[in-house]
């Protein structure tokens, strides 16, 4: 009797065993499946996002080629005297980019007569917003009755931008205002 009981025991414990392996080997052949279309929708979206990297990246890479463009500087309509000095000068930075410009540095030059530069004063603005206008004060000064504005530099670090007039180093023709500092 012990061995029919245990046989029986085996018997049962074969089956089940045996319908175990059978759903399992269900399961996975549906899963394999599911797990295919789950890859093929994990590279569309890896394909989605490369796609959209590098759609922004020509976009930067235009945007820095083109920063003239974008990044302008004015000035205001300053009181001077015939015989020389300028007064109440303000200087305009103007970032009709989509990014923040953290530093832009832009010299102001006060001419006289001949046209050459009597005097350089540097203004700094700092974290200009995209889209945005920032104005600051000009020192006064004791000659002159024209200004020359130049941009010395403009770093934006989100655009990976920087332009500079006397920064050297090896520039890349395509980009040559790119920068991972």
């Amino acid at each position: 009797m012990k061995k029919t009981t245990l046989l029986k025991i085996l018997i049962g414990l074969v089956t089940v065993l045996i319908i175990l392996v059978s759903l399992s080997f269900i399961d996975s052949s549906s899963s394999s499946s599911s797990d295919f279309e789950n890859e093929m929708e994990s590279e569309k979206l890896v394909d989605s996002v490369a796609s959209s990297l590098e759609d922004l990246t020509i976009k930067n890479r235009e945007i820095r080629n083109n920063w003239s463009a974008y990044f302008k500087v004015s000035y205001n309509q300053f009181s001077y005297y015939e015989i020389g000095g300028i007064e109440n000068l303000q200087i305009s930075f103007t970032n009709d980019s989509d990014y923040l410009v953290d530093n832009a540095y832009v010299d102001v030059c006060y001419l006289i007569d001949n046209g050459s530069c009597y005097k350089t004063e540097s203004l700094l603005f700092k974290n200009v917003q995209p889209h945005s206008i920032v104005t600051q004060d000009a020192p006064n000064s004791s000659r002159g009755k024209k200004i020359r504005l130049d941009f010395s530099q403009i770093y934006a670090d989100k655009l990976n931008f920087l332009y500079g007039q006397n920064i050297v180093g090896t520039r890349s023709s395509i980009d040559p205002y790119f920068s991972k500092d």
